[in-house]
């Protein structure tokens, strides 16, 4: 996967996702897959404990196989991590995948992946993603600290005021047009969320509409 990458975000609550690979890679791979993911497979020689326990825990629909990978387990698949240690092993499974369009990240090779990670930055309601050059490990997790590091404490109040600021106007009637954020962002309106003075954040929001 070469070039500017095209950047989404996906829904797997209806995905079955294919995980080769047993180490410290596939580990994170797996705890950073979403909590409603449909169902996981993981196929290994052999699995580190990390990986036991968390998937003892996980809520999903999940099977392991203390084995090396078959082509075989690519049927019903929409999504695959080829996560071994082995470089030859992820080329071909990422060959694979590719031959029958499923989508896959290949851990060693960015080239032969379909898709790549995103440094996810959660804070509050807010959701970042970071994308960087894949031959740079580590730049997009860093960034993703400084960013999180510039989000204010309270974003999360913020998102939740101008959702309700929102509904109030549709319920009045009214359509109301977007924020300047930057505007915003330059206000009170923390200030005011931070010594619990609604009404006075809901006015300053009012005032930066665009």
């Amino acid at each position: 996967m070469d070039g500017a990458a095209y950047l989404v975000s996906l829904d797997l609550s209806s995905t079955n996702v294919l995980v080769v690979g047993g180490g410290k890679v596939a580990a994170r791979k797996i705890k950073g897959l979403p909590a409603d993911l449909l169902s996981l497979k993981v196929v290994a020689p052999e699995v580190i404990s990390d990986i036991t326990a968390f998937l003892s825990e996980a809520s999903w629909d999940f099977t392991l196989f203390h084995r090396r990978f078959d082509a075989q387990d690519l049927n019903c698949c929409d999504l695959v991590f080829a996560a071994t240690s082995d470089t030859a092993v992820n080329l071909e499974v990422s060959r694979l995948a590719m031959e029958r369009g499923i989508l896959v990240n290949n851990v060693s090779d960015s080239a032969a992946s379909t898709f790549s990670n995103l440094a996810v930055v959660n804070k509050g309601g807010l959701s970042v993603g970071v994308s960087s050059n894949p031959k740079v490990p580590g730049f997009s997790m860093a960034i993703g600290k400084l960013i999180e590091e510039m989000l204010p404490a309270d974003i999360d109040r913020l998102l939740v005021l101008a959702a309700e600021v929102r509904s109030k106007a549709l319920s009045s009637g009214h359509s109301p047009d977007g924020l300047d954020w930057l505007k915003v962002f330059n206000s009170r309106v923390f200030e005011y969320i931070r010594q619990g003075e609604w009404s006075q954040a809901e006015e300053s929001l009012d005032e930066c509409h665009l």
